[in-house]
């Protein structure tokens, strides 16, 4: 029989913690809303899949799966210039829901010359009952894992100037400008980026009502 000392049990016990947390994994739920411009939607059902399997692929070493959703919507308009046409969306975003909204085109603020395949969005209008809502913009051009950086930002990430993950500033970042350049992108996490993305669901799952905890069907 081996017998275990007190000090090596105090020392073994945070590495069954970190095991057990291991061992849980965390699904996330997503409403994801498919904008329709002249007639039919901008992107198809197996588009919207491919993007969640891509993401999920990120995610699936850190114990964490997304589950999903999709419905279509009829935006105001199919490509969004300006600060305020982003902020038209915040009506079509589900209180409480981790909503991405898949759009044709979104332009750039800082570089107009350049069209955006995602972005993190929080609305600042002036319509007090819309305030605090935040969502994932996606663009027809997006390619995986996309979704899972923007939903990253969503979950409280920031950009790593130092690069080689999946947080690797995008081409529109002056960091690219001001140097020293960050390393090559990869599409990984590392373990305190996926520490804190799921220290950030674990908050949204036990803030989620008890009536929308049953987890939601893929779509076929």
């Amino acid at each position: 029989m081996i017998r275990l000392s007190s000090l090596a049990l105090l020392t073994l016990l945070p590495l069954v913690h970190l095991e057990a947390q291991a061992a849980s994994p965390l699904t996330l739920e997503l409403v994801i809303r498919v904008s329709t411009c002249r007639g039919k939607p901008v992107r198809d059902a197996a588009w919207v899949k491919a993007h969640v399997d891509g993401a999920n692929k990120v995610f699936a070493p850190h114990g964490i799966h997304l589950s999903y959703t999709r419905e279509i919507f009829k935006p105001p308009r199919c490509n969004l210039i300006t600060r305020q046409h982003r902020h038209e969306l915040a009506t079509h975003v589900k209180p409480g829901a981790v909503t991405v909204l898949i759009m044709e085109r979104i332009q750039d603020l800082d570089t107009p010359s350049y069209n955006l395949m995602g972005v993190h969005w929080r609305y600042r209008g002036q319509v007090p009952g819309l305030m605090g809502r935040r969502w994932v913009f996606m663009t027809s051009r997006a390619r995986p894992p996309v979704l899972a950086h923007e939903l990253c930002h969503y979950l409280g990430l920031r950009h790593d100037p130092a690069g080689g993950n999946l947080m690797t500033p995008g081409p529109s970042d002056p960091i690219w400008k001001r140097g020293p350049r960050p390393k090559p992108y990869k599409s990984v996490l590392n373990a305190s980026q996926a520490r804190k993305i799921r220290a950030r669901i674990r908050r949204i799952i036990a803030a989620r009502p008890a009536a929308t905890t049953e987890k939601l069907t893929n779509p076929k």
